[in-house]
């Protein structure tokens, strides 16, 4: 398990437009990176693309706008936003106050972008930034834009979607396995006092962020506390589970799909597992299942 706060971590400055903390490296991970990334105050950032990986971007503090495509959202506190391969975006600052989001990137493979860390991608694409700020012209990367785009997507609030009952908690799915490339993405509340029933994954990894309340997570026998900016990692194949400890446990749950997925979709994986998860969780059962 690798449990970080949201605030500590290498930093990296990107041309002097936006400054990237590193949470959890692609060195670390098969397919996924996190980050907490603040924009400079009254900035037009540079409009850019990435070819070989979705990204996620739940704002935390500021204000401002993004563009996604030709759509534009104003942004607070709160909204998350699904940014998809291909996709050319641009992060506006409107406020005094810098507009810092967690940043989630899902790669989709295990070559990551050919660059060894966030600090090595970062080194060779900070001046293309800086030229595109200045410009405003996506063009400066000189990548093809990839034929097949995903839709992306944009929630006010993430607490506006198909909330899913597993006894010990919800559910909230925000992003389906198949609307993305590689990506499942939902808010879970944990009841208070709850723990869940021992998991394991064999084709995806984890990462969650807490948001709200104090708990306990369990990964590969080793416990540890977590409260708002804890950033978890769950490797994949890894027993784990979680427990509400002072109040609901609420955090983002980030699936990154690593191997090809028996369920074609969120909603079918829950129909074939919910009757044994509620079993193990009612009944005490310490065994590992899906």
């Amino acid at each position: 398990m690798i449990n970080r706060y949201y605030k500590e971590g290498q930093k990296l400055d990107v041309a002097g437009l936006n400054e990237i903390t590193v949470l959890l490296d692609r060195s670390e991970t098969e397919f996924s990176e996190i980050g907490w990334n603040c924009w400079r105050p009254k900035l037009d950032g540079p409009p850019h693309k990435h070819n070989d990986k979705d990204q996620i971007f739940y704002i935390t503090d500021g204000s401002g706008k993004i563009k996604l495509g030709e759509k534009e959202f104003e942004v607070s506190s709160g909204c998350l936003a699904y940014v998809p391969a291909g996709l050319a975006h641009q992060t506006i600052t409107t406020g005094n106050e810098p507009l810092c989001y967690m940043l989630f990137n899902v790669f989709h493979t295990q070559d990551k972008e050919g660059h060894a860390t966030f600090a090595d991608h970062i080194e060779k694409v900070k001046q293309i930034r800086k030229h595109q700020a200045e410009t405003g012209s996506v063009d400066a990367d000189l990548e093809e834009t990839p034929a097949d785009i995903k839709a992306c997507k944009f929630f006010p609030d993430v607490n506006n979607a198909k909330v899913y009952e597993f006894g010990s908690n919800t559910t909230t799915l925000l992003l389906d396995r198949n609307e993305t490339n590689r990506v499942e993405f939902a808010l879970i509340k944990w009841r208070e006092g709850m723990q869940g029933a021992m998991v394991a994954h064999k084709e995806k990894e984890q990462i969650f962020f807490v948001l709200e309340g104090e708990g306990e997570v369990t990964v590969d026998g080793i416990t540890e506390t977590v409260k708002p900016g804890h950033m978890v990692f769950v490797p994949r194949n890894t027993p784990h589970t979680t427990k509400a400890v002072n109040g609901e446990l609420v955090y983002l749950c980030l699936n990154s799909m690593v191997e090809n997925m028996n369920d074609e979709s969120f909603d079918a994986m829950y129909h074939r597992i919910i009757e044994g998860r509620i079993k193990r969780f009612e009944s005490g059962d310490n065994s590992v299942g899906e």
